[in-house]
C-alpha cells in the first residue's frame, strides 16, 4: 500500500466569500486500441463533461479528479487523460482509485502539470486528498500512514473548515455488490472525523451514482461518473440509464457547503 507523502499547495480564489470546486470522477480512460467500458466510449463522455464545465462553470477555482482516472493503468492511458484535460485552465488535482496505480498516475499526470499533492489550502478552507488504494483489490483501505497523515492534518488545521476527498465510500450505499467494495476501516475513519468538527464535508467516487447523507457536522457526498452509471439499490452489477455527470460544490467562508450534481444531456 502506498505510503503518505505530505505535499501542500496554496491556491487563490476568485471570490473572497466562497470557493467553487468541481468534482469529476471515475473517468475510466483507455489507451488507444483497447476495448471500451461495456461498449461505452469513456473519452467521448469525458469530453462532453469537460466542454460543459468550460461553457458553464467560469467561476470555478479548483477541479478534483477522485479516482479511477483510467480503466487499465498504462502510461498511454494516463497521457491520453492528460491530453483530454489540457483544454482546461483551472487548477486540477488528482487522487487514485482502485483502477489506478498511484505511482504511475502521479508520475505521468505530474509531468503534465496536474496537482498530485494531498493538501490544498485556501484562505478559509483546507482540502485533504486521501489515497484508499489497496493493490490488487477493488475495495479500499486507509493505511496506517494515511490515517496518521489525516490525524496530523486535522490537528494542524483544527480551526479551518475542511473538505476531505477520497475514492472509496466510507458509508454503505444500500447496493450490496458495491458495499462489498467500500472502505474497510470506515468505522475508524468516521470516528476520527467525529472528533474534528471542522470537517464540513466528505466526497468520493467509485459508486457511479449520486449519494447524499450526513454526520452530525459533515455532508457525505458520492458522485456519479463521467461515463456510465450504476443502478442505485441493486444487488448486482446493473447499468443505469442516467447520463454522465459531475458535482459542483460551493464552500462558503462560514463553513456551509452547497452542492448539486449536473448531468450532461445529449
Amino acid at each position: 500500500m502506498m505510503e503518505s507523502t505530505e505535499k501542500k499547495t496554496r491556491l487563490s480564489q476568485k471570490f473572497s466569500n466562497r470557493i467553487s470546486v468541481i468534482q469529476i470522477t471515475d473517468t475510466h480512460i483507455f489507451d488507444d486500441g483497447t476495448s471500451s467500458f461495456n461498449d461505452y466510449d469513456t473519452s467521448a463522455s469525458l469530453m462532453r463533461v469537460i466542454n460543459k464545465i468550460i461553457e458553464s462553470e467560469s467561476d470555478v477555482d479548483l477541479i478534483l479528479l477522485t479516482g479511477d482516472l483510467v480503466h487499465e493503468p498504462t502510461s498511454a492511458s494516463y497521457q491520453k487523460l492528460a491530453d483530454h484535460l489540457s483544454i482546461i485552465t483551472t487548477p486540477i488535482f488528482i487522487l487514485p482509485g482502485n483502477h489506478d496505480v498511484p505511482e504511475l498516475m502521479k508520475y505521468i499526470m505530474g509531468l503534465n502539470g496536474y496537482g498530485t499533492g494531498n493538501i490544498i489550502k485556501f484562505d478559509d478552507w483546507v482540502i485533504i486528498l486521501l489515497n484508499t488504494c489497496v493493490r490488487g483489490k477493488n475495495g479500499g483501505e486507509l493505511s496506517h500512514a494515511e490515517l496518521s497523515f489525516l490525524q496530523r492534518s486535522l490537528e494542524v488545521y483544527e480551526d479551518t473548515n475542511t473538505l476531505i476527498a477520497l475514492h472509496h465510500p466510507p458509508v454503505l450505499i444500500n447496493s450490496s455488490w458495491m458495499d462489498a467494495m467500500s472502505l474497510t476501516n470506515a468505522k475508524y475513519f468516521l470516528s476520527l472525523i467525529d472528533d474534528h468538527k471542522q470537517v464540513r464535508g466528505i466526497i468520493w467516487g467509485h459508486i457511479h451514482q449520486e449519494f447524499e447523507d450526513s454526520t452530525t457536522h459533515a455532508k457525505l457526498l458520492g458522485t456519479p461518473s463521467t461515463c456510465l452509471q450504476f443502478k442505485p439499490g441493486s444487488t448486482e452489477f446493473i447499468i443505469d440509464d442516467k447520463a454522465p455527470a459531475y458535482r459542483k460544490l460551493i464552500l462558503g467562508n462560514d463553513g456551509v457547503i452547497s452542492s448539486n450534481v449536473i448531468y450532461i444531456s445529449d
